[in-house]
C-alpha cells in the first residue's frame, strides 16, 4: 500500500510539474524564432514577436530603450525595430525578417524573426551579429527588401527612422 502511494505521488508530482512547464512556455515562449544563437538572453524574460500578434506597442521607436538589462520592457531585446511601407508611413504587418552573413541573403541564416500585426518585429533570442549580419525583410506580400550593408546590432530603430530611412518593404 505505501508503495502504491510513494509511486502515486511521484507520478503526480511529474505531471503537475510538466503542466506548470507548458503553461510557463506558452505564456512566454514563441517557436516563431529561429536563431543560432546560444538562446536566452540576459534579463530572463523571453519576448518574441509573431505574426497576427498585436501585443507589441511603440511603433518607430528605439526599443532597445526599455527593452534592456535595467530596463522597464519585458526581456532584453537582441533584435527589434519596425517595418513600414514604401513611403515610411505606414506599418507593414506580418511580414519575416532574415539575418544573413552575405549580402542579399546569401551566406549563412542566423536568425529569422517575424513581424507582428503592428509592423514590429523583436527577439530576446540571442544573435551573433559578430563579422555583421545583412537583414533582409520579406513582406506579407512576398516582396523583398536587402539592406545593402551590414549592421553589428539589432536596435534596427535607433538608425532607421532617427538617421535612415524607416526599414522598408513594398
Amino acid at each position: 500500500m505505501r508503495k502504491i502511494t510513494i509511486v502515486s505521488i511521484a507520478i503526480s508530482t511529474f505531471f503537475c510539474a510538466a503542466l506548470l512547464t507548458q503553461s510557463c512556455r506558452k505564456d512566454n515562449v514563441n517557436s516563431n524564432f529561429n536563431g543560432s544563437g546560444s538562446g536566452g538572453n540576459t534579463c530572463g524574460a523571453v519576448n518574441i514577436s509573431a505574426n497576427n500578434s498585436s501585443k507589441s506597442h511603440n511603433m518607430g521607436q528605439n526599443c532597445m530603450n526599455c527593452h534592456t538589462s535595467g530596463g522597464q520592457g519585458k526581456g532584453c531585446f537582441q533584435t527589434a525595430g519596425t517595418v513600414y511601407d514604401t513611403k515610411g508611413t505606414t506599418t507593414m504587418s506580418n511580414g519575416v525578417i532574415t539575418l544573413y552573413t552575405g549580402v542579399n541573403a546569401s551566406g549563412t541564416l542566423r536568425g529569422t524573426i517575424y513581424v507582428d500585426a503592428k509592423g514590429n518585429f523583436h527577439t530576446t533570442e540571442s544573435i551573433d551579429f559578430s563579422g555583421g549580419l545583412y537583414p533582409t525583410i520579406t513582406g506579407a506580400s512576398g516582396d523583398i527588401q536587402h539592406m545593402p550593408d551590414p549592421t553589428t546590432t539589432g536596435a534596427c530603430n535607433s538608425c532607421h527612422g532617427a538617421k535612415e530611412k524607416p526599414v522598408w518593404v513594398k
